[in-house]
C-alpha cells in the first residue's frame, strides 16, 4: 500500500474542472469545518461529512472491482492514463477527487438497491446512466454554453458524456476540431461499449464546430492549459502514467481512510493549541506543526495521523 501525503488542493485543478457537473449531489458542499476558536489559531479542517465518503468510496471499489472497471472516472485523470473508476482506487487519488468519490459512492447504492451484483455489466450500466443524467443536468441548469437547450446542445451533451465531461467547445477553433474529432470518430469504430448513433454525433459535431468560433482564443489555450495542469499534478503526485497505476497495483482497502478520518474527529476535540505545539519532521513548508497539517486540506500522512493518535490518548479522547 502506497500512503503518500495528498493534499486535495493537489488536484484542484482536475476537480474545478468538473465543477458543477458531477452526477450526484457532489461530496464537497462548502466548507462545514471544524468550528473556528478566537485568536490566530483556528482549525480549518476538511469537512467531516466528506471525508466519511472516502472509506465508504474505497470499500465499495475493494468490494465490487468487477463493476467499477466497467465504469468511466469523468474527472480528468482519463488524460493521465486510468482506463476506468477502478484504477482511482489503486492510490489516493480517489480521496482527493469529490469526482471520483461520488461515483463510487453511487456504484455502492445502485449495488445496495440491487441486492448485490448479480449482473456486474448492468449495474454499471446504470451507475454510468444515472451519472451521465447528472452531468446533462447540472449543464443546462449551470447554461454557461450557447444554445445548449437546442437539439445540436443537447446532441453534443449526450454524446460527449458518454465517456468523459463534455470537452468546453473552445478547446479549439471551429477549423481544429477536425482532427480530434477524427480521433474519437476512430475509437467509437473500433468501441464494442460505448454506442452513439449516426444522427446524434453528426449534431454533437456540427454544435460543437459552429459553437466554438463564439469564444476568443485565449478561452481555449485557458481551457486546454487547465487540462494540462490536471495531468502534471497528477504525475507529480503519483508518478508516470506508464508506471503507475497499473492493474497490478491493487486496489487500496478503506482501513487507511477510516483510521485518517478519526484522527480528523479526534482532532475537533483538541485545543488548537495544543494541536500547533506538536511538531512534526515534515518535509512540506506548509507543515510545520500538527494543527497546519491538518489545516493543509485533506489527506493527511501517517505522521500526521500518528500524532493525533498519541495526543488523543494524552487527553483520554475517544475512549469512551
Amino acid at each position: 500500500m502506497r500512503i503518500k501525503r495528498l493534499g486535495l488542493g493537489l488536484l484542484l485543478v482536475a476537480v474545478a474542472a468538473c465543477a458543477g457537473t458531477d452526477g450526484g449531489e457532489g461530496v464537497v458542499e462548502g466548507d462545514a469545518a471544524a468550528p473556528a476558536e478566537s485568536g490566530a489559531l483556528q482549525k480549518n479542517f476538511p469537512d467531516l461529512e466528506y471525508l466519511q465518503t472516502i472509506p465508504v468510496a474505497y470499500a465499495n471499489a475493494k468490494a465490487h472491482p468487477e463493476v467499477l472497471e466497467k465504469i468511466p472516472c469523468y474527472c480528468p485523470c482519463m488524460l493521465y492514463g486510468h482506463r476506468s473508476l477502478a484504477d482511482c482506487h489503486r492510490s489516493q487519488h480517489s480521496a482527493a477527487c469529490a469526482t471520483c468519490l461520488d461515483e463510487a459512492v453511487m456504484a455502492g447504492e445502485v449495488i445496495a438497491e440491487h441486492g448485490g451484483v448479480d449482473d456486474a455489466e448492468a449495474i454499471a450500466a446504470e451507475v454510468k446512466s444515472r451519472y451521465r443524467a447528472g452531468i446533462v443536468r447540472n449543464k443546462l441548469q449551470a447554461d454557461d454554453l450557447p444554445a445548449l437547450r437546442s437539439d445540436g446542445g443537447r446532441a453534443y451533451l449526450a454524446a460527449c458524456s458518454e465517456c468523459h465531461q463534455p470537452p468546453h467547445p473552445a478547446m479549439y477553433a471551429a477549423s481544429d476540431w477536425r482532427q480530434s474529432l477524427s480521433r474519437m470518430e476512430a475509437y467509437l469504430d473500433q468501441s464494442t461499449t460505448v454506442q452513439i448513433d449516426e444522427a446524434t454525433w453528426n449534431s454533437a459535431v456540427d454544435y460543437v464546430r459552429e459553437t466554438s468560433g463564439q469564444f476568443p482564443p485565449e478561452a481555449g489555450e485557458q481551457y486546454r492549459q487547465s487540462l494540462a495542469n490536471a495531468v502534471e499534478r497528477l504525475v507529480a503526485t503519483e508518478g508516470e502514467s506508464a508506471n503507475y497505476p497499473s492493474n497490478q497495483d491493487p486496489i487500496l482497502g478503506p482501513e487507511w481512510f477510516e483510521r485518517m478520518v478519526n484522527a480528523y474527529r479526534l482532532a475537533r476535540e483538541i485545543p488548537a493549541d495544543r494541536l500547533a505545539a506538536v511538531q512534526l519532521d515534515d518535509p512540506d513548508p506548509n507543515c510545520p506543526n500538527l494543527l497546519a497539517c491538518l489545516n493543509s486540506g485533506g489527506i493527511v500522512s501517517e505522521a500526521t495521523v500518528d500524532a493525533v493518535e498519541k495526543l488523543a490518548a494524552e487527553l483520554n479522547l475517544g475512549n469512551n
